[in-house]
């Protein structure tokens, strides 16, 4: 079991082992309070953000803000045999961490303003997943649009895109099954715990994607697929990519958030025009009436 040293706890005899870095990065991620953005402040006091658990609560406090429910839960940390669990589970399931200030974190999600500290990685990521485009739509998708979703991926792995998208039913899926089947790269982002399908039906996709990409979450192993994940989830396929192409989507789509977090990442939109007076298709015409391309 991981157990603290001597700089984490007083007292403790210098013999005891030094939890590895992942071990460190996992503690801080369980420490209620801090966010994205807290962990950024941490980065930009420390460098290494895990020094805050052997850090004095005064050195603490004086980062701006740091909240103070934040600062306790650090300093009082002691959770570290359930995160020598989690690292059991995350190596017996070969997935991968992938920490904000690794190098091969990705550069362009690395700028947005609440990047994830820690990438669970099921695959492997690699340079040319910078040159990215997202291709979001509904999950009830007309043929119409699995046609144009078909087509676009076809293409844009053909010119050395990587395909990014959320492995949902309907557009996403058609999108990254395309992108392999065309000998593509492709990104599937997770709403839920990155060791398993979602949805379950999904389960070869999944394992193509891991084969041929990356299937990623910012989310802990064993975290459900619940609703309230997956507009933070939607920031993530946005943020990996050059621009957000958006296929087919009702005016209350989970996609239109994706372009909303797109514009204010600094990333081009795209949405393609459906049929007249299709519902399907609403939420993309209003896209394109405020100016998506």
């Amino acid at each position: 079991m991981i157990q603290p040293s001597l700089s984490f706890a007083e007292g403790i005899s210098s013999t005891v082992a030094m939890p590895d870095d992942d071990a460190l990065w996992l503690a801080l991620a369980r420490v209620k309070g801090l966010g994205c953005v807290s962990f950024k402040k941490l980065v930009a006091r420390f460098g290494d953000p895990t020094r805050a658990l052997s850090t004095a609560p005064s050195e603490l406090a004086a980062i701006d803000g740091l909240q103070r429910d934040a600062i306790e839960s650090i300093v009082g940390f002691s959770q570290w045999a359930d995160v020598d669990n989690d690292l059991k589970r995350i190596r017996s399931a070969g997935i991968t961490l992938l920490r904000y200030t690794d190098g091969d974190y990705p550069a362009r999600l690395r700028t947005i303003a609440d990047p994830p500290p820690l990438l669970y990685v099921k695959g492997s990521l690699a340079g040319a997943d910078e040159r990215a485009i997202a291709i979001v739509g509904s999950r009830s998708a007309s043929d119409y649009g699995r046609r144009v979703a078909r087509d676009l991926a076809r293409g844009l792995a053909a010119f050395g895109f990587t395909v990014v998208s959320g492995m949902a039913r309907g557009i996403d899926g058609m999108a990254h099954e395309t992108a392999l089947n065309s000998g593509g790269r492709t990104i599937a982002v997770l709403g839920s715990g990155v060791e398993r399908a979602y949805p379950p039906e999904h389960d070869k996709l999944y394992q193509r994607i891991a084969e041929q990409g990356a299937v990623i979450s910012e989310l802990p192993m064993g975290t459900k697929p619940m609703a309230f994940n997956f507009p933070a989830r939607n920031r993530l396929i946005s943020g990996l990519s050059l621009g957000v192409v958006v296929v087919e989507a009702t005016e209350k789509s989970g996609s239109l958030i994706t372009a909303s977090l797109a514009v204010d990442q600094g990333r081009e939109v795209f949405a393609v025009p459906g049929e007249v007076g299709s519902s399907r298709s609403r939420g993309a015409h209003r896209l394109i009436r405020q100016g998506a391309k």
